[in-house]
């Protein structure tokens, strides 16, 4: 028999109890404290998760003006990293990290390093094309591993990610990614929605073609292109 996991909450509050002396009787007080404590809740969510930063922070919150409030000012935490941290220990316990399923029922799995492997290499790639922290890169992409894959990758070298599926037209689209100018395109060439098969290659023709701003296109194939 399969024993039940320890609730995340209940490994919260232990860890509050431990080290910190907080004793929570309640959900309800447990959130008190952390809408009239901001800096003690968000410094504890910090050390609970072992966040890290190559530079420190002067304090969890400089300024509590709405908008323009500042959080950790001074830290730099790359969410990608955050999500590898822990990659071996999945390996290990043989959880994939990601399970897709299309529209006729193929199924689709990653593992944790096959996913850092792919992402590392996507990234490399990006940066090949010039693309550096605060660019933005468009994806056309369905849901399935390549938009995970895409927006880590984008995610680990600071760019800023952007996705439109691919059942959209070219017009939605382009009034979409203009706006952010974009200097690169992750597309996909066909798709099946709602029973039926799309190829997308003249689209992604037009999207190429209309985004000045764009330095590379990045195709992902598919079957569902004629």
């Amino acid at each position: 028999m399969v024993s039940n996991p320890v609730p995340q909450m209940r490994l919260y509050t232990d860890w509050l109890r431990l080290h910190r002396g907080l004793h929570f009787d309640s959900y309800d007080s447990l959130w008190r404290w952390s809408v009239e404590d901001l800096e003690g809740f968000w410094r504890s969510i910090w050390d609970y998760h072992s966040l890290t930063s190559p530079t420190s922070f002067k304090r969890v919150l400089s300024s509590e003006s709405m908008p323009g409030a500042i959080w950790f000012d001074g830290a730099q935490v790359n969410y990608t990293a955050q999500v590898f941290r822990h990659v071996e220990a999945a390996e290990a316990d043989d959880q994939p990290a990601v399970i897709s399923e299309d529209e006729r029922g193929t199924m689709r799995s990653l593992g944790w390093r096959e996913l850092r492997h792919q992402v590392a290499a996507l990234a490399l790639t990006l940066r090949d094309f010039g693309v550096v922290r605060g660019d933005r890169v468009a994806a056309y992409l369905h849901n399935g591993p390549e938009a995970v894959v895409g927006f880590l990758a984008c995610a680990s070298i600071g760019a800023v990610w952007s996705v439109c599926a691919p059942d959209m037209g070219a017009q939605a689209v382009l009034d979409r990614f203009r706006q952010i100018t974009p200097k690169a395109l992750i597309a996909v060439d066909g798709v099946r929605y709602a029973g039926k098969l799309l190829d997308r290659s003249t689209i992604v023709g037009e999207l190429q073609r209309e985004l000045t701003s764009l330095r590379a296109l990045i195709l992902v194939e598919t079957p569902e292109a004629a």
